[in-house]
């Protein structure tokens, strides 16, 4: 049960915190994925001959030749990004259905959301058995301990409190015995990646 203090963030904290930190994942390559396959499709030897074939009609004044090949040439490229487009949604939606929860105080109340709606200065609830889903300092324990066995090596749990001077909990990490509720320091994908390797 959250103390009466820790309300967490509003709707539109929540939202302003989101645009300026972003959301708890991983920073995506810049690179265009669209892109990425067209350059992979144009590097193709085959496509190259393709194209060289269809300028040497051109040189040849056989046009209609020519403008035909380079149609053809870019209806394959369409299915290609057509195809890319559908694994990338089939992906996304996967990894939706996969990821895991985590509880946080936003408005005065406990709720559950994914991992990666997760923001910065979130209050979260980490309980026993539970993955952390992120970085944070500790506002609140209760008999709580974590294995911090991925980080250190050490495969005893360590007890931590916002009393003590190890406050910080992270993200992947696993809490051992009782609850904390702590305040998100940082964000990351670790924790999805984490979660993905386990099943």
């Amino acid at each position: 049960m959250a103390s009466e203090t820790l309300t967490g963030l509003t709707d539109r904290e929540v939202e302003l915190n989101r645009i300026q930190f972003g959301a708890n994942v991983a920073e995506v390559e810049n690179q265009n994925k669209y892109w990425k396959v067209l350059k992979e499709v144009i590097t193709e030897p085959l496509f190259i001959i393709l194209i060289c074939t269809a300028l040497i009609y051109a040189i040849l004044g056989e046009f209609q030749e020519s403008l035909i090949m380079i149609a053809a040439l870019a209806f394959v490229s369409g299915i290609s990004l057509y195809q890319e487009n559908k694994s990338r949604n089939a992906t996304e939606a996967l990894k939706k259905l996969s990821s895991p929860k985590a509880k946080v105080i936003r408005n005065g109340t406990t709720i559950e959301i994914a991992s990666e709606e997760i923001v910065m200065n979130d209050l979260i609830v980490a309980e026993d058995g539970k993955f952390v889903p992120a970085d944070a300092v500790i506002l609140e324990a209760h008999d709580f301990s974590v294995n911090e066995s991925m980080l250190t090596g050490e495969s005893l749990a360590v007890v931590k409190s916002h009393q003590e001077k190890d406050n910080k909990i992270f993200q992947g990490t696993v809490v051992m015995t009782g609850s904390c509720i702590a305040k998100v320091t940082a964000l990351g994908i670790f924790f999805t990646a984490c979660f993905t390797d386990l099943h």
